[in-house]
């Protein structure tokens, strides 16, 4: 085979495709969709492309069943809509505002852009969170080893000893006796409590009294409504600027929180009032769950007829105030953990060693 043609057939001209669905093939597909619209070809031919570029095999075929429906006569919107795991409810109403107004390209790079900015933000906020929760890992997996498997090797030469043992030392030797005997039900009691919580938590009435203790709680309830705040502000001046009306846009506000139930509902309230004629501003107000801050800037954005873009302002400050909570209370739980873990085990080896010493000290 000539040199050209082995490079030719062995040129990383493509990525390897993969069989999962990953937010960042939805991404791309959104990107390479809006580009070529942008350059001018037609829809039915830039999702036959966009699609066959994507990578993610999944994916592909999502979008070849799109591609045929729209051939067929569908709108694009109801195309995607008939595949709620791969395109959320909000990306359907933004996608048919494109459609409808004939500014696909721009909408769908405005939620692209939306988009990306959530996932950065759900990144930052998991990495700032992990390290704490790998620390209490570490010191509750490094205590259990040594009460399970340290300690009674410990405890058992203490009996040959016949040695009286310090209150801190049968206190640890009689736990130590509870993990062995009955670790193993404990790790599957655990499990059985974590897989109940978890499936109760994914119900609609875990979301409401998670979400609302959640709520009340000092630093989490901040965190919580901050990240409210963040996806309120983002999703309403992202619809807007599509040329969404207000009503409607609230609609898909309540899909857009659908895991909020406190809320969704909460938003439900305001557009009923809104409905009636009420101002947005005076309406989020009552409901007790938007800040201050937000109400007052709803209420400039209606007056002076640019909500969109005073909402599309504000959001970066609720995303960036959120982080430095996250940051905050990090940074204050690290040396707790690591106060706290230090201390347990110093505890456990002065346990140990404590009646050692004191037979030590007898020896003559």
């Amino acid at each position: 085979m000539p040199f050209e043609e082995w490079v030719a057939s062995h040129a990383r001209v493509s990525s390897k495709p993969h069989a999962a669905l990953k937010l960042d093939d939805t991404l791309s597909f959104f990107h390479q969709l809006s580009t070529l619209i942008s350059s001018g070809t037609p829809l039915l031919q830039s999702l036959k492309l966009a699609g066959e570029q994507n990578q993610s095999l999944k994916l592909r075929g999502v979008l070849a069943e799109i591609t045929a429906k729209v051939a067929a006569g569908s709108t694009f919107n109801q195309a995607a809509a008939d595949f709620p795991k791969v395109f959320e409810h909000h990306w359907v109403e933004i996608i048919r505002t494109g459609e409808v107004t004939g500014k696909m390209a721009i909408v769908l790079q405005e939620l692209n852009k939306q988009i990306r900015e959530a996932r950065e933000t759900r990144k930052k906020v998991k990495g700032a969170l992990s390290y704490p929760l790998i620390l209490i890992c570490v010191a509750v997996i490094a205590v259990t080893v040594m009460l399970w498997m340290v300690v009674p090797t410990f405890a058992a030469m203490f009996k040959d000893m016949g040695a009286e043992l310090p209150k801190i030392t049968q206190y640890v030797v009689d736990a130590s006796a509870f993990i062995v005997k009955y670790g193993v039900y404990i790790v599957i009691g655990l499990g059985i409590a974590v897989f109940g919580v978890k499936k109760y938590g994914a119900t609609e009435s875990g979301r409401r009294n998670f979400g609302g203790v959640g709520l009340v709680l000092p630093m989490v309830g901040e965190l919580i409504v901050m990240m409210a705040m963040y996806r309120f502000a983002s999703n309403i001046a992202l619809l807007l600027k599509s040329g969404v009306p207000m009503l409607e846009t609230l609609s898909i506000l309540r899909g857009v929180f659908r895991t909020s139930p406190i809320f969704r509902e909460a938003i439900g309230r305001a557009q009923t009032r809104v409905a009636a004629g009420r101002p947005l501003a005076s309406a989020l107000e009552e409901t007790g769950l938007f800040t201050p801050m937000m109400t007052n800037l709803v209420h400039i954005g209606e007056e002076s007829g640019q909500l969109a873009q005073v909402m599309e302002q504000i959001a970066p400050y609720y995303k960036e105030k959120m982080q430095t909570l996250i940051t905050g209370v990090t940074k204050l739980l690290e040396p707790v953990i690591i106060m706290g873990m230090g201390t347990t085990i110093a505890g456990l080896m002065l346990a140990i060693y404590l009646p050692m010493f004191e037979m030590s000290g007898k020896v003559k």
